[in-house]
């Protein structure tokens, strides 16, 4: 498209430096050079983008716009791939309740569960005054992924009341994801493991189908030792709950780090 593009503008500056040249008889000489000149400032800021020079009659103006309608073509090819409309935060939390005493009485950390929702962030939705208000069994079926009624009204204040649902619809939304994501089961099997990055991103996308390479990031915390222990993995959604890619990359892990599952 953008090569068809070029070609229909180098003809029109072609047939314009035959017609204004004829138009202008007795400046024949000078007006081919004009054209000429203009012609090659034209290709150089198409290709380069980098020199634009004024107009030097009013039949420039519609050389112009052709130009900015190649111009459009190469913005709309050059578009990136559109970003995630929504992220879920899976917390490890073993890790988290060992590298921060001070979260020792949370419901995750008393009972002792391998991974917990520690958010759920829609993007570009404006925020409202809604209240928290799930019925008892919804809030029993929430708390299956975010144990702790405390931490579930934070989410909701942080997060829900500017995603553009409701808080029943926000929580359901929670639910069926994080019980559709597949995670190895190295991370729930109560045990430490020392994981590649690599490794882990590998399995993440063979459990996951449409799982890309840049739908997930990975998130370390230094324990005691000065080892890095991996705390979250936030995983990125389009607005209909399919994988997406995620808006930035995160490089707070090395590339080897250790999976704490133990209490």
């Amino acid at each position: 498209m953008l090569s068809s593009c070029l070609k229909t503008l180098l003809d029109f500056t072609t047939w314009h430096t035959v017609s204004h040249t004829a138009t202008l008889g007795s400046l024949k000489s000078k007006a081919k050079f004009q054209d000429d000149e203009a012609a090659a400032n034209l290709a150089s800021l198409v290709i380069n983008s980098s020199h634009q020079k004024s107009a030097k009659f009013s039949g420039y103006l519609s050389l112009g716009c052709l130009l900015l309608g190649c111009l459009a073509v190469m913005g709309a090819l050059a578009t990136p791939a559109a970003h995630a409309d929504s992220v879920l935060g899976v917390e490890l939390s073993p890790a988290i309740c060992k590298l921060n005493p001070y979260m020792g009485n949370l419901c995750q950390c008393i009972e002792g569960n391998p991974m917990t929702v520690n958010f759920y962030r829609v993007a570009n939705q404006s925020c409202s005054n809604s209240r928290y208000s799930m019925s008892p069994l919804q809030e029993n079926l929430t708390s299956k992924v975010i144990p702790d009624g405390n931490i579930r009204k934070n989410i909701w204040q942080q997060y829900g009341r500017c995603s553009g649902l409701s808080t029943g619809t926000y929580f359901r939304t929670i639910t069926s994801l994080a019980s559709q994501l597949k995670l190895p089961k190295e991370l729930s099997s109560g045990r430490s493991y020392r994981f590649a990055s690599s490794g882990l991103s590998r399995q993440l996308l063979s459990l996951n189908p449409g799982m890309k390479p840049n739908s997930f990031n990975f998130f370390c915390q230094k324990n005691s030792a000065g080892q890095s222990v991996l705390t979250y993995i936030n995983v990125c959604y389009d607005n209909n709950g399919r994988f997406a890619q995620c808006a930035t990359r995160s490089y707070a892990c090395p590339s080897q780090f250790l999976i704490d599952g133990n209490y």
